[in-house]
């Protein structure tokens, strides 16, 4: 045993001093002294700001538009690059916000998975996506943090096949669309063969296997129409769903 050890257990005056003295230099603090503690505050948060508008614009941006097939001008990435996984076609509108918690994933069965994200959509952290069929997300859709697209099953059924390894059958999967100004709220699921329509808010931590009715509000697992609300074209106004 060594005699840190002896230490750690406090055996003995000398390492018990010696303990209480270490957990003593822990809990000291330095007195504060404004000014300088001003000026390195800023100093830190200007560096944070510029260093991570670097970053993004000479690296992540650039790196993240050569894995789209389309991508167009004003897209903005915060937190670094989108995992993009499974041979998966990404096309991006104009002026499109991602995040680089997210996970977009194409069925390797398919030979063409599509995911298209329309003009000025917004899709928060931890986003993620399983695209058998095409997923179509519309132009000024806000898409909350946490929020999952499921249009394939990813694993079979049959726990036979599973145990094997096998993908889940082609026929599993049906497309999923998320039509203009909608907005899906923090946490929510969405299931293959779901249309979303125009406007329409899906609440927080809703489970959605049905279609959405345009302009309404939808919550719950599984999601049901909790009220309509009055939508305009490509607009959602803003509150806590």
């Amino acid at each position: 045993m060594s005699y840190l050890d002896r230490v750690r257990r406090r055996e003995g005056p000398l390492a018990d001093a010696l303990y209480r003295g270490y957990k003593g230099i822990q809990r000291l603090n330095v007195p504060e002294v404004p000014l300088l503690y001003a000026v390195l505050a800023k100093e830190r948060l200007a560096r944070h700001h510029v260093g991570g508008w670097v970053k993004r614009k000479l690296y992540d941006e650039p790196l993240f538009r050569r894995q789209c097939r389309v991508c167009g001008r004003g897209l903005c990435l915060f937190d670094g690059i989108p995992a993009i996984w499974g041979g998966l076609s990404v096309e991006i509108g104009e002026n499109v916000v991602m995040h680089g918690t997210s996970t977009l994933v194409g069925a390797k069965v398919f030979d063409n998975p599509r995911l298209v994200i329309g003009d000025r959509s917004h899709c928060g952290s931890y986003f993620s996506v399983a695209v058998g069929a095409d997923v179509t997300i519309g132009s000024d859709v806000l898409i909350g943090n946490r929020v999952s697209l499921f249009a394939y099953d990813s694993h079979p059924r049959d726990p036979i096949k599973r145990a094997a390894g096998l993908p889940a059958e082609p026929a599993s999967s049906r497309p999923i669309v998320i039509e203009d100004g909608a907005w899906i709220c923090m946490g929510a699921i969405i299931l293959k063969g779901v249309t979303v329509g125009e406007n329409a808010i899906v609440a927080a931590g809703a489970v959605v296997v049905e279609n959405v009715p345009a302009n309404s509000v939808v919550g719950g697992n599984p999601a049901r129409v909790l009220s309509g609300h009055p939508g305009r074209s490509r607009q959602v106004r803003s509150g806590q769903v």
